[in-house]
């Protein structure tokens, strides 16, 4: 019995004469990408920030305003490859270097709670923005 990776790899799996992958899919992954993409910028934005890099600095320094700024460091967004590499530069001056590796060769991965988490954060009394943790 394949496993729900497999399934969800299916299509990925038939090469490049496999069948057409689903838009579906395709907006999955580029969505992971873009929040990685986001995540990985503001983590270097963080790490100057309590250095004394401010959003402001940042906008004169790549030469653009503060609301653009704040607008692409306020959530993920579909930034273009000039935009990363402006934002890369203004703030740690570094460049990105791209990597990829093959979803088909990583090991399998189990994203379910462990038994008994579930009703744990059902009935924990602390909530944040709508959901529920376990203290």
């Amino acid at each position: 019995m394949p496993t729900s990776q497999e399934q969800f790899f299916s299509e990925l799996a038939g090469g490049h004469s496999g069948p057409t992958i689903p838009e579906a899919k395709r907006v999955y992954f580029q969505t992971r990408l873009r929040n990685r993409l986001f995540s990985f910028i503001l983590g270097k934005f963080v790490i100057e920030q309590k250095k004394g890099l401010s959003k402001a600095a940042l906008a004169r320094r790549i030469g653009k305003s503060p609301e653009v700024i704040n607008r692409w460091l306020g959530a993920p967004s579909n930034l273009t490859l000039d935009t990363v590499s402006d934002l890369l530069l203004g703030i740690s001056a570094e460049e990105l270097t791209p990597e990829a590796e093959s979803l088909l060769k990583q090991a399998p991965r189990n994203f379910c709670l462990p038994r008994g988490l579930n009703r744990r954060i059902a009935h924990s009394p602390t909530t944040k923005r709508g959901l529920r943790f376990w203290p």
